[in-house]
């Protein structure tokens, strides 16, 4: 039995069902993310799951008890979907806060997780800022932070990356993969990047107008593609495919290989040809073409 399970959860605002008949369930330790087209349901489905919205019907268990007849159990969840901040108090006070809300009382423990929780982040400088002056980055980053105060057992993210710089976001990824794997702590987040999900995600879940259309562990293979300066004759193309099985070539110009294996004696077979290499690029595209084929040309949002 997984310790968080959805069954049958539906969602309409007017005569829009923003989440129809949405089933799904993980365990802790797992990362998994949800993906999908505008409009597909992936806030509506965060929202229901961490108790902002109300779902029309279905069930959420957190093991095998019924969060929506309890929200009491939500507070072993770290939740980043609406991030709201008391912007008059300081990052310390803000967390402060928190910490007692979630029932935080010695005051030793609550400035040991506050403390903790923004090292994480990399905001420790900044616990005597006040809100109001911080970039729409930083309050990414406390957002995070307050999803860290406490024992949590899962975290639950609406686009954890979105308005990070390079170091935050590899920051933010550090900090999810550590939770998980080195915690046991279960991570459920969206995200519009696919090359982000792919990086750290275990599983995906593809929604489309409401209705889950995928949902599998992500299967990591990568292709190379080697550019080349001049179009390839007809009998250099027979020896490279009667070499290298599964060798893809495009216009005669651009190859593709399979195995990470032959990519070097390709490159000595067309060094001996006298045909330049323009460039090698490693390509990992698995989870880009399993959302085209799923969902379609759409911006992934």
């Amino acid at each position: 039995m997984k310790a968080l399970q959805i069954r049958s959860l539906s969602k309409s605002y007017g005569k829009k069902k923003a989440l129809d008949d949405f089933s799904f369930e993980m365990d802790y330790g797992e990362i998994v993310a949800l993906v999908g087209e505008n409009g597909a349901g992936k806030t509506t489905l965060l929202n229901c799951l961490s108790g902002i919205k109300y779902p029309d019907s279905g069930q959420v268990l957190y093991e095998q008890k019924d969060v929506l007849k309890n929200y009491l159990l939500l507070r072993d969840f770290g939740i980043l979907v609406e991030a709201v901040f008391f912007d008059y108090l300081n990052v310390y006070e803000n967390l402060s806060l928190l910490a007692k809300a979630s029932g935080i009382s010695n005051p030793e423990q609550v400035n040991s997780e506050i403390h903790h929780a923004l090292e994480l982040v990399g905001l420790t400088k900044h616990k005597t800022e006040y809100v109001k002056t911080f970039s729409f980055g930083m309050k990414q980053r406390l957002g995070l932070a307050q999803t860290l105060i406490g024992d949590k057992k899962f975290l639950v993210f609406d686009e954890p990356f979105v308005g990070l710089d390079p170091i935050g976001k590899e920051k933010i990824k550090e900090v999810i993969i550590g939770k998980a794997k080195k915690m046991g702590v279960g991570v459920f987040l969206s995200s519009h990047d696919l090359a982000d999900v792919d990086e750290i995600c275990d599983r995906v879940v593809m929604l489309r107008q409401g209705k889950k259309v995928y949902d599998g562990f992500i299967e990591r293979t990568n292709t190379y593609q080697i550019k080349l300066s001049r179009k390839i004759n007809k009998e250099e193309e027979d020896e490279l495919r009667e070499r290298f099985e599964g060798i893809t070539i495009e216009d005669y110009s651009v190859l593709e290989i399979g195995k990470k294996e032959d990519l070097g004696d390709v490159i000595i077979l067309l060094t001996k040809n006298k045909i330049k290499i323009l460039d090698v690029i490693k390509k990992s595209g698995v989870l880009y073409d399993l959302f085209r084929r799923e969902i379609g040309d759409h911006d992934v949002v």
